[in-house]
């Protein structure tokens, strides 16, 4: 009788650790890749916004301040939305980040929250 359950025990045991094993391998392999913002750059497409609210720090040891802003953003093809951003802007280029202004920018197709300066007068906080 002893024999007989340690040959049915054992089998299934070992069918479960298989199947756990296999289930926590292919788990792993559907987690979600990590995006960073030079992937979110360079699938962004070309839209403009205008700067609804601006403020700035005072420039840095890095030579550039840092701007928080609200933009309407305009992408073709969607509706106008607003969105937050902070950038680092070059000192000569705080004019274009006023109140007002319109500037080229790229935004993220995927995920609208991530805009990004179209220049090297500006780039995005990381």
């Amino acid at each position: 009788m002893t024999n007989l359950l340690l040959a049915i025990f054992i089998p299934l045991l070992m069918g479960l650790l298989v199947y756990l094993l296999a289930r926590s391998r292919s788990g792993s392999k559907m987690k979600a890749a990590k995006v960073d913002h030079q992937t979110w750059r360079e699938r962004a497409v070309w839209g403009w916004a205008k700067v609804l609210g601006a403020a700035n720090t005072p420039v840095d040891a890095s030579g550039r301040a840092r701007v928080a802003l609200t933009l309407e953003v305009h992408t073709p093809g969607t509706p106008a939305y607003t969105a937050k951003a902070t950038w680092l802007v070059e000192p000569d280029a705080l004019g274009y980040v006023e109140v007002g202004r319109e500037i080229s920018l790229k935004v993220d197709p995927l995920d609208l929250r991530y805009v990004y300066p179209n220049g090297s007068w500006a780039k995005v906080e990381e």
